[in-house]
């Protein structure tokens, strides 16, 4: 069983952050599933992350490019599935704990821990 195999409700009963991601043609990594319990923890309205690029419009910064490498290099069999990472915001810093989970086709999940 993966990500892929929970409904919305599934995924907002969790209780911990999860954000699908699936790689696009030119190379963004487009929000594709977001869980209630991250967007109240990101403060980000899962309706304005879906369908769009997670590391320029969702959770922009230069500290979450290097995140994005990492999961390229995830997704193409070269690096941990687990990764320590500060998200920067205005308001502060959210230091967390990411496990990245493969969906059953190209998605990768986020499962953020803060």
């Amino acid at each position: 069983m993966t990500y892929d195999d929970l409904d919305d409700q599934a995924l907002d009963r969790l209780p911990y952050g999860i954000v699908g991601l699936v790689e696009t043609v030119d190379g963004k990594l487009q929000v594709v599933r977001m869980n209630k319990t991250e967007s109240e923890a990101s403060g980000i309205q899962r309706w304005r992350a879906i369908g769009r690029d997670y590391f320029s419009d969702v959770a922009p910064g230069p500290t979450n490019q290097a995140l994005a490498e990492h999961i390229r290099a995830f997704t193409a069999g070269k690096a941990s599935p687990s990764v320590s990472h500060t998200f920067k915001r205005r308001a502060g810093a959210d230091k967390t704990q990411i496990e990245l989970v493969r969906g059953r086709d190209t998605a990768v999940y986020l499962c953020i821990k803060r």
